[in-house]
């Protein structure tokens, strides 16, 4: 099998099943756009969390600041050796989140999952959603936040780190497409990305993998649920 120097590897996370996608009738703004689990989205963060446990020491836990990002990285973190932080990166969030929507703190996050944190760089005034100067934003807009998302892990992680990073279908399906070339506007396909599924990406030093600097190692992985 040819062998490459990983730079670092993505496990990027589809969150568990919300009140939303349960289609569970909201109370305010703030359980319309930023919803919990559900039950079955909170055993099933357990089993992924459960499953790796035996299998993937993660260097670093990342996750967007909205709420069923956060509650489905806790269900990662409590069974990863060390109970590591969980950064919270505001760059991860979903699209469609209405400008005048700004989500918990930090604190109030610390809730849901006690070892959440602000990303190390992400600036002091940085929303948990998304970032402050970032309001509103266009098709090509979500392409540039994908963008910034890749460039901070390259910025931070080059000596074959694991990442699980948690996220939401559709900012997930923007990193995906950037990565594979897409930089303002979608193509004509899509693809499905369930709750918890796990899209595996490994990236290599440029040059020292013979089918390319990035592979994809599993789309919507679901073995965890089984």
């Amino acid at each position: 099998m040819a062998e490459g120097k990983i730079l670092r590897e993505l496990f990027l996370i589809r969150h568990a099943e919300s009140r939303g996608n349960a289609g569970i009738e909201s109370e305010g703004i703030a359980d319309s756009v930023d919803p919990l689990l559900t039950e079955l989205g909170v055993s099933q963060a357990e089993k992924l969390g459960i499953y790796w446990k035996s299998k993937i020491t993660f260097d670093a836990v990342y996750s967007s600041g909205l709420r069923r990002a956060v509650e489905t990285a806790n269900g990662i973190i409590e069974h990863q050796p060390g109970s590591p932080e969980l950064n919270i990166l505001p760059d991860l969030c979903e699209t469609g989140v209405p400008a005048e929507y700004d989500g918990f703190t930090f604190e109030e996050l610390k809730s849901l999952c006690p070892a959440a944190v602000p990303a190390e760089d992400i600036g002091e005034n940085a929303k948990t959603v998304v970032p402050y100067e970032t309001p509103g934003e266009s098709e090509k807009e979500y392409f540039q936040r994908a963008e910034r998302v890749l460039d901070y892990f390259e910025a931070h992680y080059s000596s074959g780190e694991k990442l699980a990073v948690v996220s939401h279908a559709a900012f997930l399906t923007y990193i995906i497409f950037y990565i594979i070339g897409y930089r303002d506007k979608e193509p004509d396909y899509d693809f499905t990305l369930s709750n918890t599924g796990v899209t595996r990406i490994i990236f290599y030093e440029k040059g020292t993998y013979p089918y390319g600097d990035v592979a994809f190692e599993g789309v919507n992985d679901l073995r965890h649920l089984v």
